[in-house]
């Protein structure tokens, strides 16, 4: 399980701290943190330390009605969070020895100085914390971080200079700022707010945003002229190396054209992900002046509040997208279900059986039962692709062979008029592999086409003959031709058409079933009736790809004359 993509509510109820400024009171801001990083994660118990900066002990402010724990704990707080099993048992293990239920995850609370807390967290059944639950949980302390730490600098205002108090009220400005930007889930809506609150801090007159991609730093939005390249490969390491705002003052060589000061600051959550980068900042006196230390360090801080609504803005995208995709599929598979038969047809003296298992929500196969004067025709397709564009497809071939075989055509020419259609209408690279098979009862009888589909097979008089193919794919051609076969198909016979993720179903091995399995299933059951037949094909293919993940559609459309 992991957080939620609107990751937003989990800092808001973290911002509940700031109600208890003025309380003085260590229980009230560790209960407001535990209630938070319970209710917006999967665990169910656990404990919150926090260090008064005068100790060196770390008390319990926090901690579940059923978890026992010591009122303190001395030693090394780890540097980032932990989790069982990641080999850094020792704090686990000593730190929080006293603490039952144990901790399957330290959440360390670290301001810019020295750690301030630390949040231990389990859940019943004991389960491994996944990786994106500790980037979210890493995510969520370096916001409490920074609540933490105003908090902090509230108190030393109250007791400290003039100096402390105007730090004070640059951070509670950071702050707001923060908490503004992390509001924006729209990632171009974002980036604009980046950039006017960081002109806003500074009084810089340009500023760019480079976002991260592999090993390099692609310009998203700017206000001003930029030279891209001067955010070459070796500046960028320099700034993902050091971590630290790096600064250029007295000419003209910058990353904005003719700029007197730069300043370039990096992005870091886990890693660096971005780079913010301003220029040439107004004095009270209508000039330009180098970036003093204090708008670096309220840079570095703004840098911190930037990576994390870029990742609440990421979460909330692919939230979206999931959706999207969800929403799709869920079309499609509507789509699929409302086309393939519902039922079985009942033919006098024909005995069916059909076998369909898509391998996912929305699968690429498809097959028909068309009933004609004195005849079955049984059509079994596979088509290239999946999701919404393959139900697409499939809806188009299906509505094509109802309207072809309506008109009473002659099978050869319905797959050539399909190949026309289908080539018209799809896309370059989709294509159907098809096999169309016509019984004729009374004359003992099969006419078929296959188009480039897996060959099927006819059991008769206990030997097995393959239906092979003798054309392309439909729609890879426009201008193919199709021709019909016959076939002695005497009373007792038995057709078998199936799809590739039939011979082509693997097992952990990644071996393939292939075709010799299947023919040795039909050579054992000669005599068997269709859903027999079925049964057995499908045990067949179970037993030989056992606790593999099945990869592809699976169908299988059997016929046996009486």
């Amino acid at each position: 399980m992991s957080l939620a993509p609107l990751f937003s509510e989990f800092l808001i109820d973290l911002q509940q701290i700031e109600k208890t400024r003025g309380e003085g009171s260590l229980s009230a801001h560790g209960a407001v943190i535990l209630d938070a990083f319970l209710k917006h994660t999967p665990f169910d118990s656990g404990t919150v330390y926090l260090r008064d900066l005068r100790e060196p002990a770390f008390r319990l402010a926090a901690k579940t009605h059923h978890c026992t724990a010591p009122e303190s704990i001395e030693g090394e707080v780890p540097a980032d969070v932990v989790r069982a099993g990641d080999g850094s048992e020792i704090f686990l293990l000593s730190i929080v020895a006293g603490v039952d239920p144990r901790p399957h995850v330290l959440v360390p609370l670290r301001s810019s100085r020295d750690h301030v807390g630390l949040v231990t967290l389990s859940r019943q059944p004991p389960a491994p914390a996944t990786d994106e639950e500790l980037e979210s949980l890493r995510t969520a302390a370096a916001f409490l971080n920074a609540l933490i730490t105003n908090q902090r600098l509230v108190q030393e205002m109250r007791e400290g200079d003039f100096q402390l108090k105007y730090r004070l009220w640059e951070l509670e400005s950071l702050y707001d700022i923060g908490l503004s930007i992390a509001a924006t889930l729209n990632i171009d809506e974002l980036a604009d707010e980046i950039l006017f609150r960081m002109i806003s801090l500074t009084n810089a007159r340009r500023a760019a945003l480079f976002l991260r991609e592999g090993t390099r730093f692609v310009l998203y939005r700017s206000f001003g002229d930029v030279r891209v390249e001067f955010l070459d490969v070796e500046l960028a390491d320099q700034l993902v190396k050091q971590g630290e705002p790096l600064t250029f003052d007295g000419g003209s060589e910058c990353l904005f054209p003719d700029c007197h000061t730069f300043v370039a600051v990096p992005i870091k959550g886990n890693e660096v992900i971005g780079v913010l980068a301003a220029a040439d900042r107004e004095t009270r006196d209508g000039g330009i002046g180098a970036f003093e230390p204090n708008e670096l360090r309220l840079l570095s801080l703004f840098g911190s509040q930037v990576a994390i609504a870029l990742e609440n803005a990421r979460l909330h995208k692919q939230a979206l997208e999931k959706q999207a995709m969800e929403r799709e599929l869920e079309l499609a598979a509507t789509i699929q279900r409302d086309i393939l038969p519902k039922a079985l047809p009942v033919v006098e003296g024909i005995d069916i059986a059909a076998l369909s298992r898509p391998a996912r929500q929305v699968g690429g196969d498809y097959h028909a039962f068309v009933e004609g004067e004195g005849t079955l025709t049984l059509v079994v397709a596979d088509v290239s692709g999946k999701s919404m564009p393959a139900a697409l497809l499939v809806s188009a071939l299906h509505a094509a062979i109802q309207l072809l075989f309506a008109e009473g055509r002659e099978l050869g020419d319905i797959a050539t008029e399909l190949n026309k259609h289908i080539h018209r209408w799809s896309a370059e690279n989709k294509f159907i592999t098809m096999i169309l098979v016509a019984i004729d009862r009374e004359a003992e009888s099969i006419r078929y086409v296959n188009a480039g589909h897996n060959p099927g097979y006819v059991i008769l008089g206990g030997r097995l003959e393959k239906l092979q193919s003798h054309g392309l794919p439909i729609g890879i051609l426009g201008g193919t031709r199709y021709a019909a076969q016959t076939r002695p198909f005497p009373a007792g016979s038995a057709l078998v058409l199936y799809s590739d993720g039939i011979t082509e179903a693997e097992n952990v091995a990644g071996e393939e079933l292939e075709n010799a399995a299947l023919e040795a299933v039909l050579r054992e059951n000669v005599g068997a009736s269709a859903q027999q037949l079925r049964d057995e094909i499908a045990r067949a293919v179970d037993a030989f790809v056992g606790d593999a993940p099945q990869k592809d559609d699976q169908t299988l459309v059997i016929a046996r004359t009486a």
